[in-house]
């Protein structure tokens, strides 16, 4: 037998008062699995088309890479994508939660270019968190004139299988400070004093991110 008489007003609302919370909870979980379809199916840009910029600032993200953009297309327009991710500050309320977000971050080998507070990047520049910048600069591949590099050099600190440690003779160039870098806060809001910039040492894309950090540097040296 077929059934062929619509439901009257009276009828729908009674079936939606019972039934309103699973039309509810369908739409939600649709709209979640969509999200989720779109997160694994969206176009990424492989690691060698790509650098990530983390910055331990309160600034806004968006401003941030509307800082960069121009930055990236001029000095490197090879590269699909250049973004930043911003990292919680380390004040001394959230101290220890910005503590495991760095070694977190590191530790998954995320991230190209750090920008961190010169407690930080001295103590895991020193456990090998960050590439030696010396051979770069050197080279002429980095171009740091006019940089004052003392704050960037750090003695590397190694621990045998006994746990005993052992701290190198010479220091290394793991940073470039960013003291006299005003064009950060001057167009991206984000403080510069007491700053260092690092390329991470599990860089997927080592010789992009030096070669960004250069016009970094370049294009705010000075408040440029």
């Amino acid at each position: 037998m077929r059934l062929t008489a619509r439901p009257g007003k009276r009828e729908l609302a009674e079936h939606l008062r019972h039934y309103a919370w699973l039309y509810l909870l369908v739409i939600v979980l649709s709209y979640g699995l969509w999200n989720l379809v779109y997160a694994q199916t969206a176009y990424r840009p492989p690691q060698s088309a790509r650098v990530d910029v983390y910055v331990q600032s309160a600034a806004g993200q968006e401003q941030f890479n509307a800082f960069l953009e121009p930055i990236w297309k001029q000095s490197a327009p090879g590269l699909e994508l250049v973004s930043a991710v911003m990292l919680v500050p380390p004040t001394a309320a959230g101290e220890y939660y910005a503590n495991v977000q760095l070694v977190t971050y590191l530790a998954a080998r995320e991230g190209d270019i750090y920008m961190l507070a010169a407690a930080d990047f001295k103590r895991l520049a020193s456990q090998g968190a960050f590439l030696d910048l010396g051979p770069a600069v050197q080279s002429g591949a980095l171009d740091v004139s006019g940089v004052a590099l003392e704050a960037g050099r750090v003695k590397r600190v190694f621990e045998n299988e006994q746990g005993e440690t052992s701290v190198s003779a010479e220091d290394y160039l793991f940073g470039i400070p960013a003291d006299s870098l005003d064009g950060f806060l001057a167009r991206a809001n984000v403080d510069n004093r007491g700053m260092v910039l690092s390329v991470a040492e599990g860089s997927g894309n080592r010789d992009a991110a030096v070669a960004f950090l250069g016009a970094l540097v370049g294009s705010t040296r000075g408040g440029n």
